[in-house]
């Protein structure tokens, strides 16, 4: 199961790779999950969730059920709640004005956590935490008056450059849960049996 899942991590990582260059969505849900290390952490995780939960019902659909809603429960848990905290995110800012130096290349790859506009007091001008205002130079007149002289764009995001690093944590986070999960299995056959 191991071998599979490592064979599958790196042929699905060969297949992605063309993806990422063009689209820079790296970090994105889908893309994360189904390449690199990451892939083995889960299987891992998801053979062990099965035999806990086979120890605890003795019966195969119900732990089979169990283990689905356990192992996607979890993974979507750690998606959302957890990788964007992996490390602290970094800010940026960049001028609403576009063609500006400081705005950010989208294929660059970095993961956008929120973004938004802000007046030049710091106060968020756009709901939500998906927007952001870049006017060209012909429309900087509009845009000043729309949102004030001083307002930027600001991103929370965590750098391309961090890929990698969130993998292993991701797929550390996964094994050392397996192996607790492995664990408590094992605990509960042995007091069974004593």
């Amino acid at each position: 199961m191991l071998l599979v899942a490592a064979v599958y991590a790196l042929l699905a990582g060969w297949w992605i790779t063309p993806l990422n260059d063009a689209t820079g969505y790296r970090f994105t849900w889908l893309f994360f999950d189904q390449q690199g290390p990451v892939l083995v952490g889960y299987a891992l995780f998801a053979f062990a969730l099965g035999v806990l939960a086979g120890t605890l019902t003795g019966k195969v659909l119900p732990a089979m059920a169990v283990t689905l809603a356990g192992f996607l429960a979890t993974r979507v848990a750690v998606a959302l709640l957890l990788r964007p905290r992996f490390l602290p995110q970094r800010r940026r800012t960049y001028p609403i004005v576009s063609g500006s130096p400081a705005e950010p290349n989208q294929l660059a790859g970095d993961w956008v956590i929120s973004r938004g506009v802000y007046s030049a007091q710091g106060v968020k001008l756009t709901p939500g935490s998906g927007s952001q205002v870049l006017c060209d130079q012909t429309a900087q007149a509009a845009c000043v008056a729309k949102y004030g002289a001083g307002a930027y764009n600001q991103d929370l995001f965590q750098p391309a450059a961090r890929f990698w690093l969130f993998q292993s944590i991701e797929t550390a986070l996964f094994v050392a849960l397996a192996v607790l999960l492995v664990l408590a299995a094992v605990h509960l056959v042995r007091r069974r049996i004593a």
